[in-house]
């Protein structure tokens, strides 16, 4: 059920050395943009960027318990949960990648996917143990993909406690 949640709250060219933080309230995870991207409108969102070429970048937080996403015997099936609730949501979804990964003892999954209308979407959903965080990059047909690699690759579980 909470891969669901997750799931519905959704909705690699280096970046410049001069990447700046990007503030993420309540959260211990990290976010590094090059000043390409731009701040956008973020009703109801961490945070919202928008890039040259059409690329939108969103990061949503779910408050869900990940008990699965932690244990390694249940990782997989959770994450393959969590997958089946984004391509539900997403029209002509067609997976790319996926990956599941752990970053600084956080589990994550990576996505890459297209969709019906040739738009890429680059995921990474960042499992803490009782939310999570998306960031969810679109790229339209013929958008810098690498671009939205390096914004995802640089999404990050961060040093401290978790709120």
């Amino acid at each position: 059920m909470a891969a669901l949640a997750i799931a519905a709250a959704l909705g690699a060219r280096p970046g410049p050395a001069h990447a700046t933080p990007v503030d993420l309230p309540a959260t211990r995870a990290t976010l590094d943009l090059p000043p390409t991207w731009t701040p956008a409108s973020a009703g109801g969102l961490v945070v919202a960027f928008r890039a040259p070429g059409g690329l939108a970048l969103a990061i949503t937080r779910a408050q869900v318990p990940n008990p699965e996403a932690w244990r390694r015997k249940t990782r997989d099936a959770y994450a393959a949960d969590i997958e089946r609730g984004v391509a539900g949501s997403v029209p002509g979804y067609r997976r790319m990648r996926r990956a599941v990964r752990e970053f600084a003892g956080v589990p994550a999954l990576e996505l890459e996917a297209r969709r019906a209308d040739g738009a890429t979407l680059v995921i990474r959903i960042l499992l803490f143990r009782t939310y999570a965080l998306a960031l969810a990059i679109e790229v339209p047909a013929r958008g810098d993909l690498a671009l939205a690699r390096a914004a995802a690759a640089a999404f990050m579980p961060g040093a401290g406690p978790s709120p």
